[in-house]
């Protein structure tokens, strides 16, 4: 409702307290419309969080799986020979597999494979999980933003609730008055 409206009502003789509860109602709609979109950026952040804690995830499980079959075989992780870092690529390509990736994850650019085809040794894999908990991160202070906006527009809409009341509650004390007046 714009100013204009309101002006147009008032010189046609509106009644001042149907226009007062119309910005109000107005008022009211506008908050709980930004309170759902609010709402949605903080679901979208959290669905992409648990994208990557899931990916990262399946990330350490892979160095696990991968540790413990090198053990299983003998080799010695910490040392640089030609034989034992041939079989850790071994275990690589042995272990790896899919990740289904969805809309969110292909955002992300999540590789659809763990570990990414590239990382195939230990160093590797651990700078791996290394960046994608930096993202991760980074992308919870983005949601933790998406938050404290979610809680003002709350904080919003309550006030503007109290004010819904207070009106209408004053409306009311003024009718009862002028009822009183008339009957007495």
């Amino acid at each position: 409702m714009s100013e204009r409206d309101i002006k147009s009502m008032i010189s046609e003789g509106t009644d001042i307290n149907a226009l007062v509860q119309e910005v109000l109602r107005e008022a009211y709609l506008q908050v709980t419309e930004d309170l759902r979109r609010y709402a949605e950026k903080v679901k979208y952040y959290n669905q992409m969080k648990k994208a990557i804690r899931e990916y990262l995830s399946s990330l350490r499980d892979f160095k696990a799986k991968a540790i413990s079959a090198a053990h299983r075989r003998n080799i010695n992780l910490c040392s640089g020979a030609t034989n034992d870092v041939a079989a850790l690529h071994e275990i690589f390509a042995e272990s790896a597999r899919s990740y289904d990736v969805g809309p969110i994850e292909h955002e992300l650019c999540i590789p659809n494979r763990v570990p990414p085809d590239e990382v195939n040794s230990l160093a590797q894999l651990d700078n791996e999980i290394a960046r994608w908990e930096e993202k991760l991160n980074s992308m919870g202070d983005d949601a933790q933003l998406a938050n404290v906006d979610l809680q003002n527009i709350l904080q919003k809409q309550q006030q503007v609730l109290q004010m819904l009341s207070n009106v209408s509650k004053i409306t009311h004390d003024t009718a009862m008055e002028i009822i009183r007046k008339i009957g007495g």
